[in-house]
């Protein structure tokens, strides 16, 4: 139980303004799109079309998936074993729920534009949106206090404060390294580079936060047993 309330108000009341806000994309396609029309719904890594999907699939997926996310983040915190923690780190979740929701209704507008038969170079847009989605959030993650929800979740990060805490400032550093190189990539074009700077690099982060959390978590003489 948390000891002070955990106050999603602000963060109900964005979710909702974005929500409509894909309900109006959506409304304002509707009259447009021939009921039988094919809408592309997903780009590979050139940016071309690989793949198309009705006329209510395509415009409602967007505000759909606002709406179970924003639910879905609305509830986490009520989970959290370690919700000081948590009420600590609130800046940073609710600027990363923020941050997703306002990604979502970006893809939700190209599509919508795709939709209206608009030329859309989702390789680029993708790349844009991403390398700003990750250096934000490297932005944040150095931010968040221990807990089971949100953040590098390592066993031994977990069991240890001192390893939690420099895992995330390394993480943080690395997710903005990425943000950025993604970002950039963005102007040269290349859907191909930036996915595999994007790939390439969650990966090289992923080994080297886990076995960097293994490496603080052993040297901390004030770890918790890992049962």
């Amino acid at each position: 139980m948390m000891k002070n309330k955990y106050d999603n108000k602000n963060m109900l009341i964005f979710s909702s303004v974005i929500f409509l806000l894909a309900v109006g994309a959506t409304i304002f396609a509707w009259a447009k799109v021939p009921e039988d029309a094919q809408i592309p719904i997903h780009w590979n890594a050139q940016g071309e079309v690989d793949n198309y999907g009705s006329k209510a699939f395509g415009l409602l997926i967007g505000p759909g998936l606002v709406f179970f996310l924003s639910l879905l983040l609305a509830f986490f915190p009520r989970m959290e074993p370690r919700g000081e923690n948590l009420l600590q780190s609130q800046k940073a979740y609710k600027a990363v729920w923020g941050l997703i929701l306002v990604f979502m209704l970006g893809l939700h507008l190209v599509t919508t534009s795709a939709a209206l038969g608009k030329t859309v170079n989702m390789a680029v847009i993708m790349s844009f949106f991403m390398g700003v989605l990750f250096m934000a959030i490297g932005n944040y993650m150095g931010k968040i206090r221990s807990n089971f929800m949100f953040g590098i979740r390592t066993p031994w990060a977990l069991s240890s404060e001192l390893s939690w805490n420099k895992t995330h400032r390394l993480g943080g550093r690395l997710f903005f390294l990425i943000g950025l190189l993604v970002f950039v990539s963005a102007f040269l074009q290349r859907g191909d580079l930036s996915f595999g700077l994007l790939i390439g690099g969650l990966f090289i982060t992923l080994i080297l936060t886990y076995g960097y959390s293994y490496w603080v978590w052993k040297k901390d003489e004030d770890r918790k047993a890992i049962s």
